[in-house]
């Protein structure tokens, strides 16, 4: 669709400009030539208001505007458009010639699997890194969110030709860690008889803990309490660690999310990088001491506010691994890093961004997106608070799971992944468990894969009448002549700019509902009109090819969101 629309944004401009010459319109420059979507089939295939924005410098009626730019068109000289029709004030509506329709579907027949890729993004290394959720508990609906958009960016990325990676950043370091080590190690003497004892401040209440720490002192007894607290706090805390990102990796591999790459925090801060960091800043004059602490001149780039980087006691705060992690994509070789974070972090964002300004890299390197807020809401309609140091939010499995009991396991990471991705990124999401499980056989994802299924059937029914497909280049696809037909054709060719766009945009939601417009136009189609039809062949041999086309975009677009494509239903 956006080679034919320069095509045609190529014959107005000329005869546009003919008709600047010609005298007949007394404008100077040709303009910039729009083009909108008709509304109906009945409306054309495209349509621009290029001349009611012409109306004011050529002092002249949209309508007469229109009238001339189209005498200036010669449509025989125009293979792919068979006519022009001026409407309403003066919107020039185009409608496109059979050739282009047919040009269409055997593109979708010819690539297969590869309709909808592009070559925009090759030689170009991109990496995503997403959820990257603190090792301290089980991942939240709010990291479910996440996982299902960044996968599908990384998947939308590697469909337009770059090479993009799935990154996984694992914060095993610094006070939140410990604090689970705290946590662990009052559960795990709770667990031995101790009483009297409670999780300290900033620790972690969830149940999840306590039987974890039950675990521990079922199969180790009071082994470890010959350990200094200090001794158990850090054996603890290694030991909660590896347990919590274990489950975390089981949790991401059941919602298909399988990253290329996890990267810890305490191996950046092991292997010197921090230091080498305050090194560079000093060197740059970007520091200086004050109040014992050590500072960042982060006012020098615009902020209303230095920071600290080494804190009086002499640990560095969290900004300096994350500036040594940034400069370790860049020596990886990352031509644009991406992070997604979530909502807690739009404060960070800026100060991120002027540190990675501060080693010196190109403004649009490093790309910060927000995945907004996931809220959780009862069957009152009211908002839970969620946080996982008090233990009150609603696992990702847990999600799962409840819809499982509804829909079965593979559907239900159908449902959890579309439900997350059909809502922009910096839109709230409000989460209505409850609703989404009684209403789960209703969830738009089955109305778009009820549309593949059906795909499916109608070439199992073929088979069944000995019905073959045909070479699309041995079929005359002239004979498509419904305006349901050509609705379909004009949908499946937006495809491949809809992908496009997703991704360059980071737009992962505009997928779902490209989809979710497809199955709404195929659905009407497949009960108003017969298929196998063994008294007209040769329309029926048509009618296959562009089930096929429907098919196969149906299925592209599922595999980019991470979710099936079934046969049946």
């Amino acid at each position: 669709m956006d080679e034919i629309k320069l095509e045609i944004y190529d014959i107005l401009k000329g005869a546009i400009r003919a008709a600047i010459e010609s005298g007949e319109l007394p404008i100077s420059d040709v303009p910039e030539i729009p083009f909108s979507p008709t509304k109906t089939p009945e409306h054309g295939d495209i349509a621009t208001p290029v001349a009611l924005g012409l109306a004011k410098s050529a002092k002249m009626a949209p309508r007469a505007i229109a009238e001339i730019i189209v005498k200036h068109v010669d449509c025989d000289k125009c293979p792919h458009i068979r006519d022009l029709e001026i409407a309403g004030p003066g919107f020039i509506n185009v409608y496109l010639s059979n050739e282009w329709l047919d040009d269409t579907l055997k593109t979708i027949v010819d690539a297969q699997d590869a309709y909808g890729s592009g070559e925009i993004g090759i030689g170009k290394r991109v990496q995503i890194e997403f959820v990257s959720a603190n090792p301290t508990g089980p991942l939240n609906i709010v990291s479910g969110r996440a996982a299902a958009v960044g996968d599908t960016l990384v998947n939308l990325l590697n469909a337009v030709g770059y090479e993009a990676i799935r990154e996984y950043y694992v914060n095993d370091a610094g006070g939140q860690v410990e604090r689970l080590g705290e946590s662990i190690d009052v559960r795990y003497r709770q667990a031995l008889g101790e009483k009297n004892l409670e999780i300290p401040e900033g620790g972690y209440q969830g149940e999840y803990l306590q039987e974890f720490a039950q675990t521990i002192a079922a199969e180790e007894g009071d082994a470890y309490l010959k350990l200094s607290q200090e001794e158990r706090v850090e054996l603890f805390r290694d030991k909660g660690v590896e347990h919590l990102l274990g489950q975390q990796k089981v949790s991401l591999e059941r919602f298909r999310v399988n990253f290329d790459v996890w990267t810890s925090e305490k191996a950046i801060r092991d292997s010197g990088k921090p230091d080498e960091i305050i090194e560079m800043f000093r060197e740059k004059d970007y520091l200086y001491e004050a109040e014992g602490a050590t500072w960042f001149r982060m006012t020098d780039f615009g902020d209303d506010k230095d920071c600290v980087v080494i804190r009086t006691n002499g640990e560095y705060t969290y900004f300096v691994p994350d500036a040594a992690y940034h400069h370790d994509k860049f020596d990886r070789g990352f031509d644009k890093v991406i992070d997604l974070l979530g909502p807690d972090h739009q404060g960070h964002v800026t100060r991120l961004k002027n540190f990675v300004k501060a080693l010196g890299l190109a403004d649009d390197w490093l790309e910060v997106d927000i995945i907004q807020q996931v809220n959780l809401v009862d069957s009152d309609g009211n908002r839970r608070d969620m946080s996982k140091r008090q233990g009150q939010f609603l696992t990702l499995d847990s999600l799962i799971d409840e819809l499982a009991d509804a829909v079965g396991e593979r559907f239900a990471v159908d449902v959890a992944r579309y439900f997350f991705l059909m809502r922009a990124n910096n839109s709230h999401l409000d989460f209505n468990l409850e609703l989404a499980v009684t209403q789960a056989n209703e969830n738009p994802v089955f109305y778009i894969q009820y549309a593949h299924a059906r795909c499916c059937s109608i070439f199992q029914q073929g088979k069944e009448q000995q019905i073959e497909l045909k070479p699309s280049t041995e079929v005359s696809l002239a004979l498509l002549t419904e305006a349901h037909e050509h609705e379909l054709i004009r949908k499946l060719a937006e495809f491949p700019a809809i992908v496009l766009s997703s991704a360059e945009e980071r737009e992962a939601h505009r997928i779902p509902h490209y989809l979710h417009e497809l199955a709404g136009i195929f659905h009407p189609y497949y009960n108003q009109h017969r298929v196998l039809d063994a008294s007209n062949m040769e329309r029926t041999y048509a009618r296959l090819i562009l089930i096929q086309s429907v098919q196969t975009v149906l299925a592209n677009g599922l595999r980019l969101l991470g979710i099936s494509a079934p046969e049946s239903m």
